[in-house]
């Protein structure tokens, strides 16, 4: 059955010959789309929607291949991963020789004294067994990274998703971070504090050479909360801050990589500066991208509600257009279990073998405050709460404003959410709030986080899309940290497979194909009030789709994560497209 056009006049483009799924109720396909100006005009059969192609007319016979609506990815992290197109990428190197080598490419292009910087050592996004994936077994020294970059400071970022984890310095580093071997007693325990300056540095263990007694130029964090502690100030204050073309650039390189997985549409949860809201209003992206500005209990009630009352504006359902708009604030009010910051609802394993039992980021009131402040001028709350005692305390304040004013309507957002109980899965349905979660989060931290430290029982319900989709709930996936690619985090939707090892974890809460599909579209359209123009392929809405290598539906199911996307569409043009493609 054919879908009637909205317009009589000729198409701009008809596809045909195609594998469409629609992603509408009935998850029906179709042989061809046709699109005119940026919406689809017509779905149907070969010979029904030829009907509407004219003499300018472009028809793209793709020969079989499969048709989804472009992925809406809510937690993509755009704005964070993009200022590392500007390091040197250490992704694929297997020696202290290689990383050597791009270092030196990069001394060698860029004048003298320039920082050099570089992503972490190893594979991202998880950097499984590092350094020990490394051909030596071992981080480079500062003096192999001295004769790399004789006359530059360079900086290895230690991975943020890692803890305890490792950066690395050259002398010329060292040097200006003020860090020398007097800074450190020698046989340093772990969780030393380093004298620098007038600070103490909390948390960082300095290797030494043990032949020397040199510092190797390894800076090893024992602090979980490293991110907000005074060595990123301190220690790397001679890294020059992100100006705004930096961030502009670095959005501008990485949206490509989004489109070529067939991502069209993004929700940025982690504002990180004034530069990246106005490189999204300035941009001319290829992809949609919705953003929420964060509130930070902690800051003085003052200024919060200076903020909010700014934000008036972008009541209800947010301001904007269909490219880029405000989405609402979050507020955060727990870290990630790998971190030992989650709060969870009993003490459980942190990352240095002690049992944790965090609180929250903020104190429980002032978080309750900021969240009634947003509410009280109408903004869209997103509430960032990984662990179950966090999720209660994001459900309890949710019921309190319910209370006052029914929220059902407001489609407030629950992230992360990674171990919630049927109960508090029963609230969000009850108070209409839509979990955004990752299974990504299993492939990466499945081994060493969900089995080892928090035990089979937690793990087993980790990020229970099965028990979420049963409750009658819109549940969302994002991939937030990795890796980037939808396909993946859909095949990890079914497989829930733990990338160290393996294993499955928890086969109970594993969902169908078109179910994971339908999660990552139409689901997530919901989740952004866009579900009258996104998430599917119907007359009428926005001409936003990815074209595949192969079906997702019917493809031997390990197949699935290494799914290629040929070519992607949005707003009815083509935004990424394989050698192959027609166009």
């Amino acid at each position: 059955m054919t879908d009637r056009p909205v317009s009589l006049s000729a198409a701009d483009t008809v596809i045909v010959n195609g594998n469409v799924l629609t992603v509408d109720a009935e998850f029906s396909s179709a042989e061809a789309i046709a699109v005119k100006d940026n919406r689809i005009v017509a779905v149907g059969r070969n010979d029904a929607v030829l009907e509407l192609a004219g003499s300018a007319t472009k028809v793209l016979d793709i020969d079989g291949a499969t048709v989804i609506p472009g992925i809406i990815d809510p937690h993509g992290h755009i704005g964070t991963f993009g200022m590392e197109k500007h390091f040197v990428d250490l992704n694929g190197a297997r020696s202290v020789r290689e990383i050597c080598a791009r270092i030196r490419e990069r001394a060698q292009q860029v004048p003298a004294g320039t920082v050099i910087v570089t992503t972490p050592v190893g594979d991202g996004p998880y950097f499984f067994n590092v350094p020990g994936a490394l051909e030596e077994g071992r981080f480079p020294t500062r003096r192999e990274l001295d004769e790399a970059a004789p006359e530059h400071p360079v900086y290895i970022t230690a991975p943020t998703n890692r803890i305890p984890n490792s950066a690395v310095f050259n002398s010329l580093a060292f040097e200006l971070a003020g860090i020398t071997a007097d800074s450190v007693p020698a046989g340093n325990p772990n969780r030393v504090q380093i004298r620098k300056d007038a600070y103490w540095l909390d948390g960082i263990e300095i290797p030494r050479d043990p032949a020397t007694g040199e510092p190797t130029g390894e800076l090893r964090t024992m602090n979980p909360l490293y991110p907000q502690s005074s060595y990123f100030d301190v220690v790397t204050g001679f890294v020059p801050k992100p100006t705004y073309e930096f961030v502009r650039e670095g959005i501008r390189l990485l949206a490509p990589d989004f489109v070529s997985l067939g991502t069209t549409t993004l929700l940025e949860n982690h504002l990180t500066s004034p530069e990246e809201l106005r490189a999204y209003a300035e941009l001319d992206l290829p992809l949609r991208v919705f953003y929420t500005v964060e509130l930070d209990p902690n800051r003085p009630m003052a200024e919060l509600e200076e903020l909010v009352r700014a934000m008036a504006f972008a009541a209800g359902k947010g301001f904007g257009n269909d490219r880029v708009g405000i989405a609402g604030v979050s507020i955060g009010l727990d870290g990630p279990h790998w971190q030992g910051t989650a709060v969870l609802d009993e003490p459980y394993v942190g990352p240095f073998g002690d049992l944790v039992s965090p609180g929250t980021l903020a104190p429980v009131e002032a978080y309750r405050a900021v969240v009634r402040l947003a509410a009280r001028y109408g903004l869209r709350i997103h509430g960032e709460a990984a662990g179950r005692g966090a999720i209660q305390i994001f459900l309890d304040t949710m019921a309190e404003l319910d209370r006052e004013t029914p929220i059902a309507d407001r489609r407030f957002i629950l992230e992360h959410c990674e171990f919630p109980t049927r109960e508090q899965i029963a609230e969000c349905k009850r108070l209409g709030i839509i979990p955004t979660t990752a299974t990504n989060f299993i492939w990466g931290k499945g081994d060493e986080v969900y089995l080892d430290r928090l035990g089979p029982d937690y793990a087993e319900n980790a990020i229970p899309l099965r028990w979420w989709l049963d409750a009658g709930v819109p549940v969302c996936q994002e991939t937030d940290w990795g890796p980037r690619s939808p396909m993946f985090t859909i095949w990890e939707s079914i497989t829930r497979q733990t990338g160290l090892t393996g294993k499955t974890i928890g086969a109970h809460q594993s969902i169908t194909r078109e179910e994971a599909l339908r999660i990552f579209t139409m689901n997530c359209a919901y989740a952004l009030f866009m579900e009258d123009k996104l998430g599917s392929i119907e007359t009428g809405k926005l001409a936003d789709l990815a074209v595949l290598s192969a079906d997702p539906m019917t493809c031997a199911e390990n197949d699935i994560k290494d799914i290629d996307v040929i070519a992607t569409m949005m707003d009815g043009k083509v935004v990424h497209a394989r050698d192959d493609f027609p166009a």
